[in-house]
């Protein structure tokens, strides 16, 4: 993913999260929020294991993101918070489990 679309400043994802705009289920939370170009923050529960084990899980999570999903969300900030459950899912059930949470967000704005 490109440099642009990542959201880094922590006064941005604060903003984010303070909105309280969010969906989630037992693997994953995200935030969003409506704005001019797509940024994506992913986060990682401690509780996850050891810093090479949580580095893994952010790496999925935007390949996910970037091959899938990013054409979906342009105009959308958001950070992924990822659980310490999600680390027993394979590819493919990870896969499905952002797609339905951003189908449920993408549902959320379109109403």
């Amino acid at each position: 993913m490109n440099q642009k679309y990542v959201l880094k400043h922590n006064e941005d994802i604060e903003k984010l999260v303070s909105k309280k705009n969010s969906v989630g289920n037992k693997y994953y939370a995200i935030y969003y929020d409506i704005c001019n170009e797509a940024k994506i923050a992913v986060s990682v529960s401690k509780k996850c294991g050891s810093s090479p084990a949580r580095n893994y899980e952010k790496r999925v999570v935007r390949e996910i993101v970037r091959t899938n999903l990013f054409d979906k969300l342009t105009g959308l900030q958001c950070l992924i918070v990822i659980k310490s459950n999600a680390t027993e899912l394979s590819f493919d059930l990870k896969k499905k489990e952002i797609e339905q949470l951003f189908n449920k967000i993408l549902n959320k704005i379109n109403k």
